[in-house]
């Protein structure tokens, strides 16, 4: 903890949400060194500051007494220097070395992107030395967007509706299911980007972030009724003819995938769950693997 100099930062608000859809900007989160940067900026440094005040009493004698009060407040900054930056990189991130050089190198990159704010009291820009430059992330929160940076999500699930479940339809009704996907994730990005914006600081990796970010939103989204409606005809359109009408995993063996009939299922229990075999070899292969 360090006593605070009196130092006027710009007091604009840091926005609570990025989402991060460009693959440059994802690379920077696989980068050991960046990401760590990021993280240490996202603690910040505790501080204390200073405010004094002197009283003065005049005695019925004339003696003059002053009085200083100092009273210290502790304080988070989130503007952070290169040495605090690396310190809390040893604090939180002890496993990843982060040296000044690395700092110095990376966080021109990192303001560049967008994804690091730089403020410097110098006067002089030309002047190389980096002493009083201060540094703090754009956001919050940053969350990787799967569905907004592949660009090809519907491509995908395309794909596996076509090779993988063998679906047949006209090009009318390829068309329509595309429309009705693309809102569908529309409406998640958007309910993501919601969510986010009520975030508080957290310790998860962006990525994985983004992950529970994505299953918070279709929660959040059960009760809406555009959506319902989307994901209930897409069932019908796909799912529905191909696999059923919904789950029924005690008739299937959970080794090979093969229907099982009532009077040949043949239940173990494994790993603390019971599983439904149409053979004592599946079975067997099952528990071994």
């Amino acid at each position: 903890m360090t006593i605070e100099a009196h130092t006027e930062f710009p007091d604009e608000k840091v926005r609570s949400y990025l989402p991060i859809t460009n693959q440059e900007l994802v690379e920077s989160f696989r980068d050991p060194i960046r990401r760590a940067i990021l993280v240490a900026l996202r603690y910040g440094t505790e501080t204390v500051k200073e405010h004094v005040t002197t009283e003065e009493l005049v005695r019925a004698d004339g003696t003059k007494v002053r009085t200083t009060v100092v009273e210290e407040k502790k304080t988070k900054r989130f503007w952070m220097t290169v040495p605090e930056i690396v310190a809390n990189v040893e604090q939180y991130l002890p496993e990843v070395e982060v040296s000044k050089y690395n700092c110095y190198y990376h966080l021109p990159k990192l303001v560049e992107q967008g994804l690091v704010q730089e403020f410097s009291q110098k006067e002089d820009d030309d002047s190389k030395s980096r002493r009083g430059t201060y540094y703090r992330r754009t956001a919050k929160v940053f969350v990787i967007i799967d569905s907004k940076m592949s660009g090809d999500v519907v491509g995908s699930y395309f794909k596996i509706f076509k090779d993988g479940l063998d679906v047949a339809m006209s090009e009318k009704d390829w068309g329509h299911l595309e429309d009705l996907m693309l809102r569908q994730i529309e409406m998640v990005d958007e309910t993501m980007e919601y969510l986010a914006t009520h975030l508080q600081d957290v310790d998860v990796d962006s990525t994985a972030l983004s992950d529970l970010l994505q299953g918070l939103a279709y929660i959040f989204l059960s009760d809406n009724q555009e959506f319902l409606k989307i994901q209930q005809e897409i069932k019908d359109t796909i799912l529905t003819p191909c696999c059923g009408n919904t789950t029924d995993m005690d008739r299937i063996c959970s080794y090979c995938g093969d229907p099982i009939e009532t009077s040949q299922m043949i239940l173990r229990k494994v790993e603390g769950k019971t599983q439904s075999f149409c053979s004592d070899s599946c079975a067997d292969k099952f528990a071994k693997s």
